[in-house]
């Protein structure tokens, strides 16, 4: 089992040629989730061989048009191409009636069911606990209410007791049908495979945080991530232009993963002024060293 992020796209606001508006997809516990969908979205699904039918849910941090301004076509794409599978969207206040007005000005009504539930919290809230997968809203300080993301799976897996298969002389492709918690049967012996696993609970974890504020104290909502996306506008020399546009510099992204011991810090959310993004990675790495810069079809995974 796995985790496996793909960015379709890390640019801000303004429109380059570089990068596309925000938008990822992200696979876990046997779901597609969509997150953001800034314009141009459905091409890049297109661009890096994802399925837009597949989505199982949506999530959209908040309504600026960098952030959700695809939404109302890839709706109207999933009908044409005869989705049937309810679709759920999570986003703040406002976006029922966004995408009402969208439909009544000429778009036909999809023609699955949507379902639309609007967050509002002053801090965190759970918006999702089905097979082990979690999912929290979690606050953030922007222009408008604006929500980050925190997902969280547990799995019990089954760990190989090496020490009995060795004192029966298993080999490995005992150990592979073990693995697959399948007995093994050599002649006329079973061996049980639970008499050689250990079941175990794995967890992993993956936050979203996009157009914010710094906000350290907000990190006790996602201690030890695997995975932090943080968005890193601007260069630290542009730090007042950050804080007046209520956005972080790259510093500050690695601030922040460095509070909550992430495992990997991911850059995004690029200014436009910004052609190469190395000195931000630069800065941010000057922090906290396990830091990656996202660039749209970059794929991120972690392993079970």
């Amino acid at each position: 089992m796995e985790l496996k992020l793909t960015i379709l796209g890390c640019g801000s606001a303004i429109p380059s040629l570089l990068r596309a508006n925000s938008g990822q997809i992200l696979q876990v516990a046997n779901k597609q989730i969509l997150i953001d969908c800034g314009e141009g979205t459905q091409l890049q699904l297109l661009k890096y061989n994802l399925s837009a039918y597949k989505i199982d849910i949506i999530f959209i941090s908040h309504l600026h048009g960098d952030h959700y301004l695809g939404l109302p076509g890839l709706l109207n794409s999933l009908s044409l191409y005869g989705r049937t599978k309810p679709l759920l969207i999570f986003g703040p206040k406002g976006l029922k009636k966004m995408l009402l007005q969208n439909f009544s000005g000429g778009m036909r009504l999809p023609s699955y069911q949507l379902i639309i539930k609007e967050i509002s919290t002053p801090n965190r809230k759970k918006i999702w606990d089905e097979n082990g997968l979690k999912i929290t809203a979690i606050a953030v300080s922007h222009r408008i209410p604006c929500y980050g993301f925190h997902f969280e799976h547990s799995a019990k897996i089954r760990k190989i007791n090496k020490e009995k298969c060795d004192q029966e002389g298993l080999g490995i492709v005992a150990i592979k049908q073990f693995k697959d918690e399948q007995d093994f049967i050599n002649g006329n012996q079973s061996y049980n495979y639970q008499d050689f696993t250990i079941q175990i609970k794995k967890k992993i974890s993956y936050t979203y945080i996009t157009d914010s504020l710094f906000l350290p104290e907000i990190t006790r909502y996602f201690i030890n991530t695997n995975i932090l996306y943080h968005e890193s506008t601007y260069l630290n020399n542009l730090l007042d232009k950050a804080v007046s546009n209520f956005h972080s510099t790259s510093i500050q992204a690695a601030e922040m993963a460095k509070l909550c011991n992430a495992g990997l810090l991911i850059l995004g959310h690029y200014s436009s002024r910004y052609e190469h993004t190395e000195p931000l990675l630069i800065e941010a790495k000057s922090i906290f060293e396990n830091t990656e810069l996202s660039s749209d079809g970059k794929i991120f995974e972690v392993q079970y």
